[in-house]
C-alpha cells in the first residue's frame, strides 16, 4: 500500500515533522505513519536559524541521507520552492530521490522559501513547470510529489482550485493546504478536489477531526519539535535551580 491509502484507513492521521537526528530516530521507531524532515527545523537544527531559504540543497540533502538509513517508515523529503528555476528542481529531485526520499513535497511559493505567514508564492506557470521538472528528475515511478499551496491568502479559493488541477495535470500526488483557517477547509472541502487533500499543522494549532473521504490528514510543522522545546526548557530550569541549590549549601 502506498502511503496516501495508508493515511486514507486513519480517522485523523497526523505525519510528524523532525530537524535533528535523535528525533528522528524516536519517530523511525514509533506508530508514526511517515516521517517529514523539514526543512525549516533542519535549519534551525543545523545552524539555529529558523528560516529554511538559509539551507542551501547539498547540505539538506546530505544530512538527509545520513538519517535516511534509520528510516523505518516512508520518508518525506522538503523539496522547498525547488531550490530555484525548475532547472534547479529538476536537479533537486534527483538528489533527494538519492538522499532516500520516497515522497518530496514542492510549495508554490518564490524563491527562496522562507518561514512567513503569507508568503510570496510563483505563478501558476512556474510552479507547473518545476512539478514536471522534479518528476522528470526523479528515476523510480514510486516516489510522489506532494504539492504544497501556501497562497490562499493572495489567490484565493479559485486560485486554488485552479493551482490543484494544474498540479494534478502536472503530476502531482496530493495538496497541502497552508495557511489557512478551520473555515477554509471546510470551505475548500466542500468542493470537488482533483487530488487527496492533506493541511498543514502548525505549532499554535489543534487537529480536528474531520469526516471526509478526500481529506487524509495533516502534516505537522513544528508541533512536536515545540513540545520538546518545552520540554527541554523545563529539564533546563530544573537543572540549574538544583545547581544554584547545590552551590548555595
Amino acid at each position: 500500500m502506498t502511503l496516501l491509502e495508508d493515511l486514507q484507513q486513519l480517522t485523523t492521521a497526523i505525519i510528524p515533522a523532525c530537524g535533528d537526528g535523535h528525533s528522528f530516530k524516536l519517530l523511525s521507531q514509533s506508530q508514526a505513519p511517515a516521517i517529514f524532515l523539514s526543512g525549516q527545523l533542519t535549519t534551525d537544527h543545523l545552524i539555529a536559524e529558523g528560516d529554511q531559504g538559509l539551507l542551501s540543497i547539498t547540505e539538506y540533502k546530505n544530512y538527509a541521507f545520513s538519517l535516511s538509513l534509520k528510516k523505518q517508515q516512508p520518508l518525506i523529503l522538503d523539496l522547498q520552492s525547488g531550490f530555484g528555476n525548475p532547472l534547479n528542481a529538476y536537479y533537486a529531485a534527483k538528489e533527494l530521490e538519492r538522499s532516500g526520499a520516497d515522497i518530496m513535497i514542492l510549495s508554490d511559493q518564490t524563491y527562496p522559501a522562507h518561514n512567513t505567514d503569507q508568503p510570496a508564492t510563483t505563478t501558476a506557470q512556474d510552479f507547473i513547470g518545476k512539478i514536471r521538472a522534479a518528476l522528470d528528475g526523479i528515476e523510480n515511478p514510486a516516489i510522489q510529489i506532494w504539492a504544497r499551496l501556501e497562497g490562499l491568502h493572495n489567490y484565493g479559493n479559485d486560485g486554488f482550485y485552479d493551482r490543484a488541477q494544474y498540479a494534478a495535470n502536472a503530476g502531482a500526488s496530493a495538496i497541502i493546504l497552508d495557511h489557512y483557517t478551520d473555515e477554509d477547509l471546510t470551505t475548500l472541502l466542500a468542493e470537488d478536489l482533483p487530488l487527496p487533500l492533506l493541511a498543514t499543522l502548525k505549532p499554535d494549532q489543534k487537529p480536528a477531526a474531520i469526516d471526509h473521504e478526500n481529506f487524509y490528514g495533516y502534516l505537522d510543522l513544528g508541533y512536536l519539535d515545540a513540545q520538546a522545546d518545552k520540554a527541554l526548557q523545563a529539564a533546563l530550569n530544573t537543572l540549574l535551580e538544583e545547581e544554584l541549590t547545590y552551590a548555595e549549601k
